[in-house]
């Protein structure tokens, strides 16, 4: 049996998708050690123990009363995610090409699920390995999508010049001090974006 997903239902995964950056600032607010949003993690939100190294690789002080809720915000973002680039797949052509390329993008969605299960005090390597991984593949997963594409190409080619871009800064900050946790909130909004635009444009 093939899953279809309507066309409301699509276009509103990706818009509660989008949300993500609504509902983030109450848990950004409610830290009771000092958080910055252009420097931390996204995931910092979802740690489940208070102090400084908290993980290995965050020096900082970290402690969020209300990270089992931020976690499920990380769950639910993954879920609403996949859903919306799998309404987004059956309006193109079903190929080997396309379908590959599904599978690239829904890793960074998949990514995002996992980390909501396993916070990064709890195990670093499996909170992070998918949601990296992700960062990667996507990048394919859009460049297959926009040669398939008919309406909406140079929008998704756009958006992958931009994610580029992005992780390239992103893997510049071990030699050159930049604004990390802004950085990495920037790729996934061009993420949500991408997709939310695409979405309508699909069925203009």
């Amino acid at each position: 049996m093939i899953l279809y997903i309507s066309k409301k239902l699509g276009i509103l995964s990706w818009f509660a998708t989008c949300l993500y950056f609504l509902v983030e600032p109450f848990f950004i607010l409610t830290s009771t050690a000092p958080y910055s949003f252009l420097h931390h993690a996204m995931s910092d939100l979802g740690v489940t123990s208070c102090g400084t190294y908290t993980y290995s690789i965050a020096p900082h002080e970290i402690c969020s009363p209300h990270h089992f809720w931020m976690n499920v915000l990380f769950i639910i973002n993954g879920l609403t995610l996949s859903i919306g680039v799998l309404y987004i797949s059956q309006n193109l052509k079903k190929t080997k090409i396309t379908q590959l390329a599904t599978a690239f993008i829904l890793i960074l969605a998949l990514g995002n699920i996992i980390s909501g299960f396993i916070p990064a005090d709890i195990n670093l390597f499996w909170h992070s390995i998918f949601a990296q991984l992700g960062m990667v593949t996507v990048l394919a997963g859009l460049w297959m999508y926009a040669s398939s594409l008919t309406s909406g190409k140079y929008w998704t080619y756009g958006c992958l010049i931009a994610l580029l871009i992005i992780l390239i800064l992103i893997m510049l900050v071990f030699f050159v001090p930049m604004p990390t946790g802004l950085l990495q909130r920037l790729f996934y909004l061009v993420i949500f974006i991408w997709g939310t635009v695409l979405s309508c444009m699909l069925n203009k």
